[in-house]
């Protein structure tokens, strides 16, 4: 998938300084079929509303890396004249 083909140069570099955390993707609010409500407010099951390829990714995240030890956190990036604008995933190891 190019996703990871994409994300683990970045997961790779982070690690190397010793982060532990990297935003491997950005998407517009849009793409949540509530425009990212449920992520700004750490809804459980915020999983639910995403579409498209945020949710390939989530996906993706949910049946090969999860298992691995990763953590994926979601949460609005930006927030555009005081409203919530594009999310961002965070891949995330310890």
């Amino acid at each position: 998938q190019d996703l990871i083909a994409r994300a683990a140069p970045l997961v790779r570099a982070a690690a190397e300084r010793g982060a532990t955390e990297v935003l491997i993707y950005r998407f517009p609010n849009e793409l949540c079929t509530d425009n990212g409500r449920a992520i700004n407010n750490g809804e459980a099951g915020w999983e639910e509303t995403l579409t498209g390829r945020p949710r390939s990714v989530f996906e993706f995240w949910r049946d090969h890396l999860r298992d691995k030890g990763y953590k994926l956190q979601a949460e609005i990036v930006e927030f555009p004249g005081g409203m919530p604008g594009d999310v961002g995933f965070i891949l995330s190891w310890k």
